[in-house]
């Protein structure tokens, strides 16, 4: 099967001088080739960017799809970085095996630097891979990563390619543009090699990076517990392999902390008193200590509304007002017998207070707060697990158990309710 490569093509010297050297390419090497133009709509001139973007396909026979996108500049990141995000999301829609981009080495300097200055360790200073996976089924590629810019300028001249500029590259308000315009300038007149220290630094680091994920990754293994860190054997650990590891388990969830902030997560996980719950909200996600361990969860702790729902045995009743999943999972003793979850009205409802139900006919009945804390129920998963209701009765909790009144006859099956939260989103 030939393989599917797409372009993200802004119209922009670098991207078109990508895209004619793989159109040139595609029949020797036996590839499909398309290209995608995101349009941001900041420029007076994006439509024209978008007609130069379109023209440029056209006449390498490459199909070109347009997507234009809103930008929700409440978001926190800048321009620069909400404009980056919409891009790679549409990057991620594309019928595609590959998205090649037409970063060089300039950009990477560029990007080196500005991590730099925001005081980034070895993944930030390793700056762009040329290859990482986009998603499961895309890989992103940059293999130009090792020319410079002045290389792309001459095959471009060589060839007569005619690209757009962006005029908002010359506003040097932006730190890359400060840094192309003002900084990388000065550092050439004193070192002539710069970019390619530059880049080798960055390889250097890219590597040093893997090494912490080897050790963060053999750290992990002893202090996972289910999803939550363990704070035990975390506390074995030297410092520095503390942070390590505390910083990839973070960042597997997607959370980046700033330098204050993991220093605050760090001080809440060792100095904070045991029968204390702890909190550090970063977003829209949180991480939360309970009973010696960290917990990543979403910063919201609302429970959803009552609802009417029929359960689903197959694929699980997703509740989008919930934030999570509830599954069916067949078991040969206790649950929720089948014959309750057939012709029964079954609702999802939050706590009020006040409930009470036994787990069993030999079992007291207790308040389910009493339950929750025998079983070590977290308090946020308290509040924000569906309760289930047959009628007006109070039928199971997950995580929990089931009230004795809704359980099935002894050696009959039943169906176990599971609550699935969610993963945090940053």
């Amino acid at each position: 099967m030939r393989a599917k490569l797409c372009v993200g093509l802004s119209g922009g010297l670098d991207s078109s001088v990508l895209l004619h050297w793989l159109a040139a390419l595609r029949d020797e090497l036996d590839f499909e080739l398309s290209a995608v133009h995101v349009h941001h709509g900041l420029s007076p001139n994006a439509d024209h960017w978008a007609e130069q973007a379109a023209a440029l396909a056209q006449a390498l026979n490459v199909a070109c799809t347009i997507k234009r996108v809103q930008l929700d500049l409440k978001q926190g990141t800048g321009i620069e970085g909400t404009a980056r995000k919409a891009r790679y999301a549409i990057y991620e829609q594309q019928d595609c095996d590959a998205i090649i981009l037409a970063h060089h080495q300039n950009d990477q300097a560029e990007t080196i630097l500005i991590n730099l200055l925001r005081g980034s360790g070895p993944a930030g200073l390793a700056a762009m891979p040329q290859q990482r996976a986009l998603t499961e089924a895309i890989t992103l590629l940059r293999p130009l990563l090792n020319l410079p810019r002045s290389e792309l300028l001459a095959y471009a001249q060589e060839h007569d390619l005619h690209w757009i500029e962006d005029e908002s590259n010359q506003d040097t308000q932006y730190k890359r543009n400060a840094i192309r315009h003002r900084v990388m300038p000065a550092i050439m007149g004193i070192s002539p090699q710069a970019l390619t220290t530059l880049t080798r630094s960055a390889i250097h680091q890219s590597e040093v990076n893997e090494l912490l994920i080897e050790i963060a990754e053999l750290d992990l293994a002893q202090c996972l517990n289910g999803d939550a860190l363990a704070l035990a054997p975390w506390q074995q650990l030297s410092t520095v392999r503390q942070k390590n590891v505390l910083r990839h388990w973070l960042g597997l969830a997607g959370i980046v902390l700033e330098l204050r902030a993991f220093n605050e997560l760090l001080r809440t996980a060792i100095d904070a008193a045991d029968d204390t719950h702890p909190a550090l909200v970063w977003r829209n996600a949180a991480v939360r200590r309970y009973r010696g361990h960290l917990h990543i969860m979403q910063a919201s702790l609302q429970a959803g509304p009552t609802q009417t729902i029929t359960p689903d045995f197959s694929t699980g009743n997703d509740l989008p007002d919930w934030r999570g999943v509830l599954r069916w999972v067949k078991t040969e003793s206790g649950g929720i017998a089948e014959a309750f979850l057939t012709g029964a009205t079954i609702c999802v409802r939050g706590r009020h207070g006040g409930e009470h139900f036994k787990l069993g006919t030999n079992r007291p009945t207790r308040s389910l707060k009493a339950h929750c804390q025998v079983a070590e129920i977290a308090p946020w998963l308290r509040e924000t697990t569906p309760l289930i209701y047959i009628g007006e009765q109070l039928a199971a909790m997950p995580g929990l158990g089931v009230n004795h009144e809704f359980q099935p006859d002894a050696g009959a099956q039943g169906w176990m309710p599971q609550w699935h939260p969610y993963p945090a989103k940053v």
